[in-house]
């Protein structure tokens, strides 16, 4: 084992507390979750968890640090995952009028359908937790500067980085699946079309005011 356990504990910690910080994650799924149901969330659980080895991926392969190294690439990325988060908080806002101007059988969700059954409807609730998890400039960051602390050279980097990357997406796995499961039995509220319409109303004001403080981020 490359690791001790002193350092798999600390590791874990600061992963956890990073991971229950509310930031798009946490709004993401617990609004998809919410309005769209478990299997929606679930779906997003999984994205976001495949972002965690996209993101160790690029981290050991040194390409994280050219980006954060280069200010117009770090830029590039930073106004892409501002924009696509500000984007799913307009989309949400746009929901949240639609409920106001239409019955509720009537509406669509633009994220993901409300019963997630078609293979289109899986894939974009996955590629939310994906792109959410790989265009956030902090989550860049965090790799970079976090994940060579616990790396020790003299041993094999790939397989400390796959296994700090299992640990990261374990407590992701742990976290978000608990705001799914507690979503879940807020369904039959949240089922109220004045509750949907005030839950994507917050929710899109959040993503959206995050995406906005992001781009101005220096």
């Amino acid at each position: 084992m490359p690791f001790s356990p002193r350092e798999i504990y600390s590791f874990i910690g600061v992963v956890a507390l990073l991971v229950c910080l509310p930031g798009p994650n946490t709004i993401l799924v617990m609004q998809s979750a919410g309005v769209n149901g478990r299997r929606a969330g679930i779906y997003i659980v999984c994205g976001i968890a495949t972002a965690v080895y996209c993101n160790a991926l690029l981290s050991g392969l040194g390409l994280s640090l050219i980006i954060m190294q280069s200010v117009e690439l770090y830029t590039l990325l930073k106004l892409c995952g501002a924009a696509y988060i500000a984007g799913m908080g307009i989309m949400s806002l746009a929901d949240a009028y639609r409920l106001h101007r239409q019955p509720l059988a009537n509406v669509r969700s633009a994220d993901c359908q409300s019963v997630v059954n078609s293979g289109k409807s899986r894939l974009a609730c996955y590629s939310q937790g994906l792109l959410t998890g790989i265009l956030n400039p902090k989550a860049v960051l965090f790799f970079i500067m976090f994940f060579p602390q616990f790396i020790h050279p003299e041993n094999n980097v790939a397989l400390q980085y796959l296994i700090l990357a299992v640990l990261y997406s374990l407590v992701a796995v742990a976290w978000y699946g608990l705001l799914v499961l507690g979503m879940e039995k807020l369904r039959p509220l949240i089922a109220a079309s004045a509750v949907q319409k005030w839950l994507k109303t917050l929710t899109g004001a959040l993503l959206l005011g995050m995406g906005l403080k992001i781009a101005q981020q220096k």
